[in-house]
């Protein structure tokens, strides 16, 4: 078993994962090891990682949530065009 400091993972052979898995599982379950890189013969074969959404972790809907700010007078409601600021428009042609 190899274990890199740095990242947190664990390079391990498929027959010393057998003998090792609970307690594998219980370290990336404690978040003590990010990762378990399994190898059969010297390629690897499986990963063992903890879920997503533990934690903070918000995945892809609402990972932002809470990061922008918007001014109270901000009026979502008003017109996006304005033709004094804009120019005329004509509907064959677009702006000019």
């Amino acid at each position: 078993m190899t274990y890199d400091h740095l990242s947190g993972e664990v390079v391990i052979t498929a027959t010393e994962f057998k003998a090792k898995c609970l307690e594998l599982l219980d370290r990336v379950n404690s978040g003590a090891l990010s990762k378990v890189r399994i190898t059969k013969r010297g390629k690897e074969v499986a990963v063992l990682e903890p879920p997503l959404g533990r934690g903070n972790d918000r995945g892809f809907i609402g990972w932002q949530e809470g990061s922008a700010v918007l001014p109270e007078d901000l009026d979502i409601d008003g017109p996006i065009y304005d033709a004094e600021v804009h120019g005329a428009c004509d509907p064959a042609r677009g702006l000019r």
